[in-house]
Formats: C-alpha cells, sequence, structure tokens
C-alpha cells in the first residue's frame, strides 16, 4: 500500500522529533502492510523553515535509517503545502515539494470559510501546470459548508485525498458525515493515514480502513491504485462510489 499523507520526518514539523521515533513509525506501517510512505511535512507560515532542500536531505536520512534496520518501507519526498504559502513559492521550489517527485501538489485549504478566495488560488495554482490533490477536505469548513464547490472542483481536474481517521468514530460528527458523503459521491481519489507518530496518531492505514468497513477491492483503489498513478504521474481512474457505511448504533442490540 502507499500511504500519500504522512508526518514521518524527525524535526520539522508536528510529526517525529528524531529519527528514533521515524523509524518506529515506520515499523507500524510496515506491520500494517504499507511499503511506500510519501513524507508531507508542513509546509505553512507555522514552519517557515521547512524547504524543499530540507525535505530531500531528510527523505534520504530516513531511508539511510530504514535500510540499515532492515524495514521494509520506501519514503519518497512530498509536501503538505498551505494554500496561503502558494502565492510566495517559485515554480522550482514547488515542483520539488510534489508528490513524489511530480507535480502534483497536496494542498491544506484553509481553516475558513473564505470560499472565494480559496477556489480562485487553487485555480491560479493550476493555470501554473499543477496537479492538486487536496488533503483532508473533510476537515475544511470550506468543503464542509458547499459540497457543490468541491465538486466543481474536481470537474476541473483536482483530487482529493482524505483522512483514513475521518471514517471512525473517534473523528467529530461533521467531519465524518462530510468524509463519508464525499466517498459516496465519488468524491475522494485516495485516502491516507495523515500519520504524526507511532501511537497518537499511528499509519495504520489498512486497519483503519478495514475497521471503516471498506472492502479489499476498495481498499486496493484507495490505498494503492490512485496514489501510484498520482506518484507516477499517471492519469487517476474514476473512484468507487460507497455507500455510507457508519455504523448505526442506535441499531445495536441491547444486551
Amino acid at each position: 500500500m502507499v500511504d500519500l499523507h504522512c508526518h514521518v520526518l524527525p524535526g520539522v514539523d508536528d510529526g517525529p522529533r528524531v529519527i528514533e521515533s521515524s523509524l518506529a513509525l515506520c515499523r507500524v506501517a510496515c506491520d500494517d502492510g504499507t511499503r511506500t510512505l510519501v513524507a508531507t511535512p508542513h509546509v505553512n507560515p507555522d514552519y517557515p523553515d521547512v524547504t524543499a532542500a530540507l525535505i530531500q536531505e531528510l527523505v534520504g536520512v530516513v531511508n539511510g535509517a530504514l535500510r540499515a534496520e532492515d524495514i521494509d518501507v520506501t519514503v519518497r519526498p512530498g509536501a503538505e503545502v498551505a494554500l496561503s504559502r502558494v502565492g510566495e513559492l517559485s515554480d522550482l521550489e514547488l515542483d520539488q515539494l510534489g508528490l513524489g517527485g511530480r507535480r502534483h501538489l497536496l494542498i491544506e485549504l484553509p481553516w475558513t470559510v473564505a470560499a472565494p478566495g480559496a477556489v480562485a488560488a487553487l485555480r491560479a495554482l493550476a493555470g501554473r501546470g499543477y496537479g492538486i490533490v487536496l488533503a483532508h477536505p473533510e476537515r475544511s469548513p470550506i468543503v464542509q459548508n458547499d459540497r457543490a464547490l468541491l465538486s466543481g472542483l474536481i470537474d476541473e481536474g483536482m483530487l482529493c485525498c482524505l483522512d483514513a481517521g475521518s471514517l471512525g468514530g473517534a473523528a467529530d460528527r461533521r467531519t465524518r458525515a462530510t468524509a463519508w458523503e464525499l466517498l459516496a459521491g465519488g468524491l475522494a481519489h485516495a485516502i491516507a493515514s495523515d500519520c504524526h507518530d507511532a501511537v497518537r496518531r499511528p499509519p495504520r492505514l489498512r486497519s483503519m480502513l478495514e475497521e471503516a468497513r471498506l472492502t479489499p477491492d476498495e481498499i486496493d483503489y484507495f490505498a494503492r491504485e490512485a496514489p501510484e498513478a498520482i506518484l507516477n504521474g499517471d492519469a487517476v481512474g474514476s473512484p468507487p462510489a460507497i455507500a455510507d457505511r457508519r455504523r448505526r448504533h442506535w441499531l445495536r442490540p441491547r444486551w
């Protein structure tokens, strides 16, 4: 499996602080069936020192440590780029922040309801020749307030990557409802762990998708086929539409 959204690099953002913690995270991912992690540290105003050069350097460090420890996982470069930073980054820098070194960028929407400005910025970015993968759109107030807006962006060629945790009971009600509505509407193209550590926010991608009752074929599309296509720069096939499978707690028998 391919985990398209991971905070695995040590000491750069709110993910692991040291290389030992990065390796612990990778061991959990490996045990759960993931073989490729895409390092997507935050590129946002809170972490101004995170650059493409630093990401490339640390990807090399982590991969070297993985080989030394015989952990069967490969880390590929990427970034989770805040939409607010895009306008101040050159094409050269953005090229190096693409997922897997390609021209698809993982973009984090602003945590506001200012949809018109965000949509204009996304379209301007697409006009610079970049593919856009929206990170955890189900958590964005912009998307929660207007599903039709997201559908329009997807019609223009943008893609969506959900957080696996948004499908489960630990997510807040609105986020979880939005995630399932996007799946049911065929508006999600990949699902990732958005992991930050080995315990609190672990990379248990397959386990979380199985707990959400996705079928093996559905898991294969969202956690292998579509992410691999994005990393390879290939066209992403149409996603399967999935019925809402949230467990109806009130239908459970009371013993």
